[in-house]
């Protein structure tokens, strides 16, 4: 379960409700909480705000810091 799904079912939120106060569609936040997609930079920000931190823009991007060191023992 993706932390924007566990935030909405935590506090009862609707998928409908939870979209007009991030400015998004409901189908949209259904594939962001499903996982299938992620958000612009813009909707992950207001994610984060509506959310009081709860879902961090950052935990939408992958783990770089895994990514780096990946390409740093290839290129050794």
């Amino acid at each position: 379960m993706s932390k924007l799904q566990t935030y909405l079912t935590s506090h009862g939120l609707r998928q409908a409700d939870f979209a007009a106060a991030v400015g998004a569609t409901q189908a949209t936040i259904s594939r962001l909480a499903n996982g299938s997609m992620r958000p612009s930079l813009e909707l992950a920000v207001a994610i984060e705000r509506a959310t009081a931190g709860a879902v961090t823009a950052a935990s939408w991007v992958p783990d770089m810091q895994a990514d780096f060191h990946e390409v740093r023992r290839g290129a050794a």
